[in-house]
């Protein structure tokens, strides 16, 4: 045996292989089981010794990967296979109390916040109960409930360490998938190992007898001086050995993709500028033209502060007001306005900014005369807030990216080109663009990109600023303008379904994006 090829923890692996093959005729063995031998001790050990048994100048081991797909009962999961699914509760709540109807703000009482939306649409979905005038009219509370039926099979399976993916039959595999959406089910890879001899490995163990010797990786002069170096394993310095994987500090995730697009940004020559987070309705939706009875300021979307409850608003808010109530700046006729009584008083009403396009309407408006006849390409990535009911694509607070470019004679085509420049340089090859529409922008567009396995995906939307929107602010040449949600970006990089993975810091997971 050519033992200077070999060090001893390839030897004690292969006498391992050499008793097996010996005793029972084994050339296949799992990790798991090789790391419960004494000689071995641990599955980083045996994987490491099987990486060097299976390099190209050795090849006397195979290493075999066997992937499967596991369901498990996210924490979400374990507490309502406990307490049953919020349809369910709703409905345990109104057999206990025997009740025939109930008003639906009275579910707040019963359910966390969260739960009261998809409890609501689960109830009429499974014809357990129907909608009517704000009350809740019970049709029928005797019912089996094959999600329920799917999470206590999956409670099963995981303590019988049985829970691949293709134990489940396809109705299963569709209540998974639902159920996977709506944060009780976490699908993980997993991965199962096995360590094979090859016909050169069983040709070793059948005509070698394997010595493991004392083995040393430093030669001390106590070895020299007893003689003792002549009766130990000398290991040689290999620089090529794999070794464990080692996971340094690192910034988190979602701070990456922010850093990346700033770089992508600043790469196409624009410059940041920054906004506090509370602003007044006047920055975030009057200069906008939006109206003041729109339904983007109501509580469902809008965040309205206590205190401070009012801000201060600049001398312009006359020239708002004139394109509110009669579509004019000064003896300028724009359009026919919204035809209402503007209200100077809601202009000073507070709110946490509902999107960063306050920022480049903000330094539009403190340029200077000289300065509006320059080109400027601006942009903004910061923290956003709406009012919206947690689930697997819905956060209160997330990162939003907005953009601006002012200069004499851009046109629709430009921001066409702009945008597949930045989504190009973003990773995504095949970007699409249809119409679209919003409010403060004329013509609109929203941009599509291709992912693999996933199809087309909204990621963005666009437009030239309206004339109600720069008129007022004194500038009278295009402005064109877009937006992108990062955290949908963040997603789609991570291959992430549910968005609260980003934010739960989950070690593992961390470790290794």
């Amino acid at each position: 045996m050519e033992d200077f090829k070999l060090h001893n923890d390839e030897k004690k692996l292969l006498k391992i292989f050499q008793e097996a093959y010996k005793n029972k005729n084994i050339t296949k063995l799992s990790v798991e089981e090789l790391a419960k031998n004494e000689l071995m001790g641990s599955e980083t050990k045996v994987m490491r010794t099987a990486l060097w048994l299976s390099a190209e100048d050795k090849k006397l081991v195979n290493i075999i990967e066997n992937k499967s797909k596991i369901a498990k009962l996210t924490e979400e999961g374990k507490k309502v296979v406990e307490k049953g699914l919020p349809e369910r509760q709703v409905a345990n709540y109104m057999i206990e109390n025997d009740l025939k109807n109930i008003p639906i703000k009275e579910l707040g009482n019963i359910l966390d916040k969260s739960e009261v939306n998809p409890a609501l649409g689960n109830l009429k979905k499974k014809k357990i109960a129907k909608i009517e005038k704000g009350n809740i009219i019970i049709e029928n509370l005797q019912y089996e409930d094959k999600e329920e039926n799917t999470l206590n099979k999956i409670k099963i399976n995981e303590e019988n360490k049985n829970s691949d993916l293709n134990n489940y039959n396809d109705e299963e595999k569709k209540l998974i998938n639902n159920l996977q959406k709506r944060g009780f089910i976490a699908i993980e890879e997993e991965v199962d190992r096995a360590i094979e001899l090859t016909e050169k490995g069983i040709e070793f163990i059948k005509n070698n007898i394997i010595e493991i010797k004392e083995e040393i990786s430093q030669l001390t002069r106590e070895h020299i001086v007893s003689g003792k170096w002549k009766d130990c394993h000398i290991r040689p310095y290999d620089a090529k050995i794999p070794s464990e994987e080692v996971y340094p500090a690192k910034l988190h995730p979602m701070t990456r993709i922010i850093n990346d697009v700033k770089e992508v940004l600043i790469g196409m020559g624009f410059k940041e500028v920054k906004n506090p987070i509370v602003e007044t309705e006047f920055w975030n939706f009057d200069v906008l033209f939006e109206p003041q009875d729109h339904p983007a300021r109501d509580m469902q979307d809008t965040f309205f502060l206590r205190y401070p409850n009012k801000g201060e608003i600049p001398e312009m808010v006359k020239d708002i007001k004139s394109i509110h109530e009669k579509g004019m700046v000064g003896d300028k006729k724009i359009s026919k306005g919204w035809r209402y009584e503007f209200d100077e008083e809601i202009s000073k009403k507070t709110v946490l900014r509902t999107h960063t396009t306050v920022s480049s309407i903000k330094y539009l408006a403190s340029l200077t005369d000289e300065e509006k006849e320059k080109p400027h390409k601006i942009f903004s990535i910061d923290r956003v807030f709406r009012n919206e009911a947690i689930d697997y694509s819905h956060l209160p607070e997330f990162y939003q990216c907005e953009g601006i470019i002012l200069a004499e004679g851009v046109h629709f085509d430009n921001l066409i080109g702009l945008l597949k420049e930045f989504l190009n340089r973003l990773g995504f090859e095949q970007v699409r663009i249809r119409p679209a529409y919003f409010p403060f922008t004329e013509p609109s567009l929203e941009a599509e990109v291709f992912v693999e396995g996933r199809g087309w995906l909204e990621l963005l939307g666009a437009g030239v600023f309206r004339p109600e929107v720069v008129e007022p602010l004194g500038i009278n040449k295009p402005v064109l303008a877009w937006g992108i949600g990062l955290s949908r970006l963040a997603m789609l990089r991570w291959g992430l379904t549910d968005i609260r993975e980003l934010h739960k810091n989950e070690l593992n997971w961390l470790k290794k994006a």
